[in-house]
């Protein structure tokens, strides 16, 4: 009697367990793709380089590259994300650049998609978007990574180029790589009722090329 009564539950704490390890190791797996992309791009493309020609710069095989980390997963659940920031005050920066994509489950197709931030083109003759902006940690940026304008105004707000006693957002300041990766679970167990949900890690990293 007390044996048919304990197995439900002895079950159902088994599969609930599996299934919560499930998440947390697929969580784990966002986190470790993401630092990849990361270190990846950080240590072999010069934001300098990025600059000077963003329209033909591709990070495809480090996207890729990273994906693989969230294997067996599924990977057309994942994307993977990338951007250049140009720091411009002690909180904000401007998106320089940024690639996204997903791929099909097992990987060997891959197709890029938008990215959540918007890259400036920063041409000579028309005045840039405040969506170029974005927030950043403030714990990420030492001083001489702030640009200063020769007026002593804010570079975040300088979208117009021309003005002499103006800085130019995005034409100075200190570099940071953004990678984003983000998973969208669905939990294999169907024995106990685990919402679906969706992963995601982001990590700032200072380049080591210039």
């Amino acid at each position: 009697m007390e044996f048919a009564i304990c197995v439900p539950v002895v079950l159902l704490l088994y599969v609930s367990g599996t299934g919560l390890s499930d998440m947390i190791a697929c969580d784990r797996k966002v986190a470790i793709a993401t630092r990849s992309l990361a270190d990846l791009v950080s240590r072999t493309m010069s934001p300098a380089v990025i600059y000077n020609n963003a329209q033909s710069t591709t990070a495809q095989s480090y996207l890729s590259a990273s994906a693989v980390v969230l294997s067996p997963y599924r990977l057309d659940n994942a994307t993977e994300q990338i951007s250049l920031l140009r720091v411009c005050d002690a909180t904000h920066a401007y998106v320089v650049w940024t690639q996204a994509q997903t791929q099909n489950a097992d990987g060997s197709t891959v197709t890029a998609t938008t990215s959540n931030q918007t890259a400036g083109t920063l041409p000579t003759n028309e005045t840039q978007s405040a969506s170029n902006v974005v927030s950043i940690p403030s714990n990420m940026i030492t001083s001489p990574m702030v640009p200063v304008s020769p007026d002593g105004s804010n570079v975040c707000g300088n979208l117009a180029p021309g003005d002499a006693n103006k800085t130019q957002v995005g034409t100075a300041g200190g570099w940071l790589f953004r990678s984003q990766v983000s998973y969208n679970f669905t939990p294999s167990v169907s024995l106990v009722t685990f919402p679906a949900r969706t992963f995601s890690d982001t990590i700032y990293m200072v380049p080591r090329l210039y």
